[in-house]
């Protein structure tokens, strides 16, 4: 008889813990799928895109330091799977030239700097905007020329697929950092920074807050839950030794450091030396009180 009655409990149980899971399922669905089809109003601006042999060539360099080319959309720029979560839900990033031929010059521009596509909706937050809306005209129109010169190829990626236990991880990731939505992380009125500047501490920023901060945080203060240090470390190079870093990924004492090897050697390689110098002296003032005072 006992056993009966336990039986009968423990079916009770299983019965009301797969209800409430089914319930969170479905409030998790909504959640996200609410995310997904929310639509942001965001002005598009025109920029000047450049024509000529030396133009490309520099927005291939800028590109590649961004971590456009040869980094989120793969080696020519065309896309692939960015992410996969278990059950087959994956994140893909698209085929950025593709992407640059087919969209307005406009749409292009909102998309970069707002995470925002033609539709309204937002790209997830793989999308650096944050760090991409500082992003000079210039520097943008480079850039965009650079990947309108290039062959998009004819194969296909598969699309951004989240399963349920997809839609749980990316929910875990918004409960943690708020959003999953790389426009809800943007000031989209935020005046932007001037990439020249008077002293190398401003152009050091400008190089700083647009290719740092995606893996170091938006005040360049690390993310200690990923790993990433607070980049007051600059202050503990020489300036030959941060030279060797940024070019190599190889810190004091020639210690490997894993991943900034690979963005060093991939991505910080294409710096110039002046640039390299005058990022090294606007992260020496990290270690003041004093922000850089003008530079936006």
């Amino acid at each position: 008889m006992w056993i009966r009655t336990t039986l009968k409990w423990a079916g009770y149980l299983l019965g009301g813990v797969l209800a409430l899971a089914i319930i969170a399922a479905t409030v998790i669905n909504v959640i996200i799928s609410r995310d997904l089809n929310r639509s942001f109003d965001v002005p598009t601006r025109a920029i000047e895109v450049p024509t000529g042999d030396e133009a490309i060539a520099e927005g291939e360099r800028l590109a590649r330091i961004r971590g456009c080319a040869g980094g989120c959309h793969g080696i020519d720029s065309r896309g692939r799977v960015f992410f996969e979560l278990p059950g087959g839900s994956q994140i893909v990033a698209p085929n950025a030239v593709r992407v640059a031929q087919q969209y307005s010059t406009e749409d292009f521009e909102r998309v970069v700097r707002h995470g925002v596509r033609p539709d309204g909706t937002s790209v997830l937050l793989p999308m650096p905007s944050s760090m991409f809306y500082h992003l000079s005209d210039e520097d943008l129109g480079a850039i965009l020329a650079y990947l309108r010169s290039l062959d998009p190829g004819d194969e296909d990626l598969p699309e951004t697929h989240l399963n349920p236990i997809g839609r749980l991880m990316i929910y875990q990731f918004k409960r943690s950092e708020g959003t999953i939505l790389a426009s809800e992380k943007i000031d989209h009125q935020a005046e932007r920074l001037r990439p020249g500047g008077p002293t190398a501490e401003h152009r050091g920023e400008y190089l700083a807050i647009t290719v740092c901060t995606e893996c170091h945080g938006e005040d360049l203060r690390g993310s200690p839950g990923f790993g990433m240090p607070d980049l007051i470390v600059a202050t503990a190079y020489s300036p030959e030794d941060f030279q060797t870093l940024m070019r190599t990924g190889k810190a004091i004492g020639d210690r490997e450091l894993g991943l900034m090897g690979e963005v060093a050697q991939g991505r910080f390689s294409h710096f110039t030396d002046t640039e390299i110098n005058d990022l090294y002296s606007y992260l020496l003032t990290l270690g003041s009180a004093e922000p850089v005072e003008g530079a936006r």
